[in-house]
């Protein structure tokens, strides 16, 4: 009975076994049925770049001291102006400007947003370029980088 298994497997075409590496051959095609290859998908254009909305000390200084000058908004807390605020600037609390749009002058003019660090004052630019103030600026460096701008700073009655 060996022997018959033993001749019955030299006659037929070696199986793969499982788990081998070795692949099956694919199919002879005829000339006719000729495969194209698929288009090659075109490349996903690259997002426009995060437009700039900072402003550092020195630039701030600059445009102070140009004749275009630069409208400040402090949109710190009240509790924060304690340490004072820089004179001339309008105070608008972060929260309540959409309600208070009115109060910041004409879109054409240079709105620079401050509060104590810059990370709120990011966050209120970029909505405030949304909402038309395309000349409206971040200081990155908070209260400090506009005193250290040189501007004046008041203290609340």
């Amino acid at each position: 009975m060996l022997r018959r298994i033993i001749r019955r497997l030299r006659r037929s075409p070696p199986a793969t076994k499982r788990g081998s590496t070795q692949a099956a051959k694919p199919p002879a095609r005829s000339k006719q049925e000729t495969v194209k290859p698929e288009p090659e998908p075109e490349p996903e254009p690259e997002p426009d770049p995060e437009p700039e909305i900072e402003v550092d000390t020195d630039e701030l200084r600059e445009w102070l001291a140009s004749e275009a000058g630069a409208t400040l908004v402090d949109i710190r807390e009240p509790h924060e102006l304690r340490s004072g605020y820089a004179e001339g600037a309008l105070l608008l609390r972060m929260n309540d400007i959409p309600q208070r749009l009115d109060e910041l002058p004409d879109r054409s003019v240079r709105l620079v947003v401050y509060c104590a660090a810059g990370a709120r004052s990011y966050g209120v630019t970029h909505w405030l370029r949304e909402q038309g103030w395309e000349d409206a600026w971040s200081l990155s460096s908070g209260f400090s980088g506009a005193v250290e701008a040189g501007v004046g700073v008041a203290r609340p009655d």
